[in-house]
């Protein structure tokens, strides 16, 4: 099975707007940070956003967590790990939630493929970070739960063994029915939930997430809503004048405008000749 888990928001792209490289793709992540006027800190924003575009709801939410384990034997560190994550797994399935790793796009992680997904844990062999693999995320330090050890924001694979303590990092994610404390507290809940193993535990990392599912599909309905605005400047003129549009090859790119709110578009241009 190929892994979706290419180019993906643990962790999470920290700025929007987000450009889409796969619209088809499922679950993309699209920002960990909330906007300026919320508790957790600012967004930058670094383009002004098109006026036509669709405002809509985020898919779901997510938060990153680590399952850890400093047992003295390594092996042991694994089997910890293992167990715990399979116990998440079991959990999250009965409770309505899902265990889901990636950068950009996320993958749920299931009994059926977390061998495939995380091999070194599966086969108990340490992990050699590349910086062409797949299986890494960015770290977002800014959360009570932290610890705050490290400073550089720099990527992080998946899976990691330091030789004292076995580390895994995942997503807990949740569709997102109400406000994003409300599931930033389902979130809280669900991973106290799930028993400590051993020496292994389970710990909230970084800010809250939103994703959004195949953005690609709201093309056609942008260009409906591009195509009615040109139309509807250029009928302030006379028929002498003519209408052109431009930028509509462009990428599906979405941006946070709220806590739990997304505005999908395209980033196009219209003038009206003589």
């Amino acid at each position: 099975m190929k892994r979706h888990a290419i180019l993906l928001l643990a962790a999470m792209l920290p700025a929007s707007p987000s450009l889409a490289q796969d619209g088809n793709a499922e679950n993309i992540v699209v920002t960990a940070s909330r906007l300026p006027g919320f508790s957790r800190g600012p967004v930058v924003v670094p383009d002004p956003r098109p006026v036509i575009g669709i405002r809509r709801a985020a898919d779901s939410a997510l938060r990153n967590v680590e399952i850890t384990s400093d047992s003295l034997d390594e092996g042991m560190r694994r089997r910890e790990v293992r167990a715990m994550l399979l116990d998440a797994i079991d959990r999250a399935g009965k409770q309505g939630f899902s265990i889901v790793t990636g950068r950009f796009t996320v993958t749920e992680v299931t009994r059926a493929n977390w061998q495939e997904l995380f091999p070194d844990l599966a086969r108990g062999s340490a992990s050699n970070y590349n910086e062409d693999d797949e299986s890494w995320q960015i770290e977002d330090d800014d959360d009570e739960d932290n610890d705050n050890d490290d400073d550089d924001d720099q990527p992080k694979p998946f899976f990691e063994d330091d030789g004292s303590e076995t580390t895994l990092r995942l997503m807990v994610k949740t569709k997102l029915s109400g406000t994003i404390d409300a599931a930033e507290r389902q979130i809280g809940a669900f991973v106290k939930s799930v028993p400590e193993n051993g020496r292994a535990q389970m710990k909230q990392k970084g800010a809250m997430a939103l994703t959004i599912i195949r953005p690609e599909q709201y093309r056609d309905e942008i260009y409906g809503l591009i195509a009615a605005g040109a139309r509807h400047a250029a009928s302030f003129y006379g028929p002498e004048y003519g209408l052109e549009v431009t930028g509509l090859d462009n990428n599906v790119a979405w941006e946070q405008v709220s806590d739990t709110e997304l505005f999908v578009f395209i980033r196009y241009d219209f003038a009206i000749k003589k």
